[in-house]
């Protein structure tokens, strides 16, 4: 079986799924597809041509566009240093704002039947049930792990506890700088930041939330999320190739 790629733009809560994942043994692909804010790529120059993952297995990972340009403007500002004025100007902007996330998205919502293997996590789902989310995406890579396994992982992962483990360097010492926080001291420059469903309500003004609005309503977001996620929603298609091997299961556990 060729190995899963697991493609999202940037912060959609990948970091979190990663290092769940890890605990388990799975080592997947990660890619921003071409969408890393350090690239400051223009929307159009994202290639909606997705054959080259045709033969593979893919999982991608979304998130609400809002907390998702929310949590990209601390990581482009705080973290990565690109100098993009403030979160009104992000937001609006055609290489890291929120019309770049719809595009992102769209395309591969549009390329999905050219995938062997597709599947989409949203990361609401998984901040809702984790343990179900993390059991769905193992099974969709060829896994089954035990609900005990599944569980212990996911409370051991909770936002607290990985926020935790970044500030005490746990997960710098697995992952190098990218899980460590930018500044020490900046709650704002942590790789786990808050973690919060529908947070961006707390940093866009009202004329922010009516661009994002018209942005998402414009590009038919919400009803092309929906029927990708009737048709390609991870919990859905998992089918179990093979179980954990015993060694795995006791380690973990």
């Amino acid at each position: 079986m060729h190995p899963m790629h697991v493609i999202s733009f940037p912060k959609s809560g990948r970091t979190w799924l990663r290092v769940m994942l890890d605990d388990v043994g799975l080592g997947p692909i990660f890619s921003y597809d071409g969408a890393d804010h350090l690239l400051r790529r223009h929307l159009t120059d994202l290639n909606p041509d997705k054959t080259r993952y045709a033969g593979t297995s893919v999982l991608l990972m979304v998130r609400d566009p809002r907390d998702t340009v929310v949590s990209g403007y601390f990581q482009v500002t705080r973290r990565l240093r690109i100098q993009v004025g403030s979160l009104s100007e992000l937001l609006r902007d055609d290489r890291h704002g929120i019309k770049k996330i719809c595009h992102f998205n769209l395309q591969w919502f549009a390329a999905g039947h050219q995938i062997h293997r597709f599947a989409i996590l949203s990361y609401e789902r998984m901040h809702k049930s984790p343990s179900a989310a993390l059991s769905a995406v193992a099974t969709f890579a060829g896994i089954v792990l035990d609900d005990n396994i599944a569980q212990s992982v996911a409370s051991n992962r909770t936002f607290q506890r990985m926020r935790a483990a970044e500030a005490s360097g746990e997960l710098g010492k697995r992952y190098g700088d990218i899980l460590r926080p930018g500044q020490r001291n900046d709650e704002e420059s942590f790789k786990v930041r808050r973690g919060i469903v529908g947070g961006y309500r707390n940093y866009l003004s009202q004329a922010d939330l009516s661009y994002c609005e018209e942005i998402i309503a414009e590009t038919g977001y919400c009803p092309r999320l929906d029927q990708a996620m009737s048709r390609w929603a991870v919990e859905q298609l998992a089918v179990p190739d093979r179980r954990l091997p015993r060694n795995n299961r006791d380690e973990i556990a």
